[in-house]
C-alpha cells in the first residue's frame, strides 16, 4: 500500500458541523441585488454582486496558459479530464442539500500542501478552470498565499489590491479588488498588497467574518483559496477551520509520510475531501489516470 493510499484511509471521517459565531443577514438568490443602503451599511462585509459590478477585468491568454501546462475549461487533454474526476466529489459536495450530513460552508474548497512548490497553485488554478465550465456555476479563485502570490503570474497580470486590503478597510468592496476573466464563470481575488501584520489578519476573527459572509452571500457558487502550505504557514491552519472542504496536493516521491502526517494533524481529517498525488510519472497514456494525477477521496 503506497504512502498517499495510506493516508487517504485516513480520511474515511464525516466532518464535523463548526459553529460560526456570528449570524449575517442571508439574502434571497432573487433579489440579491435589492439589498438598501442602510442594511449594507449595517454589515462589516457586504460584497456586491461581482458579476453586474466588478470594475476589473483581465484577459488571460489562453495559448499562454496552455503553454505552462494548464487545462483551459472545455479542453479534451488527458490533464482536464483528470481535473474532470478530481472535480465531480467536490461539486456534488457543494450543491448537495442533505439535511442528514450537515456541512457547513462546504462551497468553500481549500487547496493547500505540506511543503512550498509541490503544486498545489497548479492544482487550484486547474480545478477553478475545470469547475467553470459546469453549466450555472460561477467560482471565485482567491489567492491566499500572501508571501508567494502565484496566480498573478500564472494568469498573466500584475499584483493589484485584493484579499488583504478588503479585510483589512471596511471601506473597501469586494467589488473594487475581485477581478472578471474572459473565462465566463470565473473571477479571480488576488491576494493584495502585502504588509506588516498581513498574516496576522487572515489568521483573525475578522478573516473569518469575512469568509462567512462570502460564502453565504455567494452560496451559488464554488470559491477555491489557494492557500499557504500548511507546515510554511500558520494561515491555512486557521483557514481550514471554516471551509467546507479541502484538498491536499501531495508530491510523489518527495513528500515525506512524517511531512504528510504532520499537515493532516494541524489543519484535520475532517474536512479533507481527497488527496491529489502530484508530478507522479505517467508510464504510459493507458496508466496515465490515477498515477499522475491519483485522487484519494473520502
Amino acid at each position: 500500500m503506497s504512502l498517499i493510499e495510506r493516508a487517504g484511509k485516513q480520511l474515511g471521517l464525516q466532518p464535523e458541523k463548526s459553529k460560526i459565531e456570528k449570524a449575517v443577514d442571508t439574502l434571497g438568490t432573487a433579489d440579491r441585488g435589492a439589498v438598501s443602503a442602510a442594511a449594507a451599511q449595517r454589515q462589516s462585509y457586504a460584497p456586491r454582486d461581482d458579476r453586474r459590478e466588478t470594475r476589473r477585468q483581465i484577459t488571460i491568454d489562453f495559448d499562454r496558459v496552455r503553454a505552462m501546462g494548464l487545462a483551459l475549461p472545455q479542453d479534451q487533454s488527458p490533464l482536464a479530464e483528470e481535473f474532470r474526476l478530481i472535480k465531480r466529489p467536490l461539486v456534488n459536495a457543494a450543491h448537495a442539500a442533505d439535511v442528514h450530513t450537515p456541512m457547513e460552508n462546504r462551497n468553500l474548497i481549500m487547496v493547500t500542501s505540506a511543503g512550498a512548490s509541490e503544486g498545489k497553485t497548479f492544482v487550484a488554478i486547474n480545478l477553478a478552470f475545470s469547475i467553470a465550465s459546469e453549466h450555472d456555476t460561477h467560482v471565485l479563485l482567491i489567492d491566499a498565499d500572501l508571501t508567494r502570490p502565484t496566480i498573478p503570474s500564472v494568469l498573466g497580470f500584475e499584483a493589484l489590491p485584493g484579499l488583504i486590503d478588503a479585510v483589512s478597510d471596511d471601506t473597501v468592496d469586494l467589488a473594487d479588488v475581485m477581478i472578471r476573466t474572459n473565462i465566463e464563470n470565473l473571477s479571480v481575488l488576488p491576494a493584495g498588497l502585502f504588509r506588516p501584520g498581513a498574516s496576522e489578519l487572515l489568521a483573525s476573527g475578522r478573516m473569518a467574518r469575512f469568509i462567512d459572509e462570502i460564502a453565504r452571500r455567494y452560496s451559488d457558487r464554488i470559491i477555491i483559496f489557494d492557500s499557504p502550505p500548511v507546515l510554511a504557514r500558520s494561515e491555512p491552519i486557521v483557514l481550514a477551520k471554516h471551509v467546507g472542504q479541502i484538498v491536499f496536493v501531495v508530491e510523489a516521491e518527495r513528500t515525506s509520510r512524517t511531512a504528510l502526517d504532520e499537515a493532516l494533524r494541524l489543519i484535520g481529517h475532517e474536512r479533507v475531501a481527497g488527496i491529489v498525488l502530484n508530478k507522479a510519472p505517467a508510464i504510459s497514456m493507458q496508466d496515465r489516470f490515477g498515477h499522475h494525477y491519483g485522487y484519494y477521496g473520502r
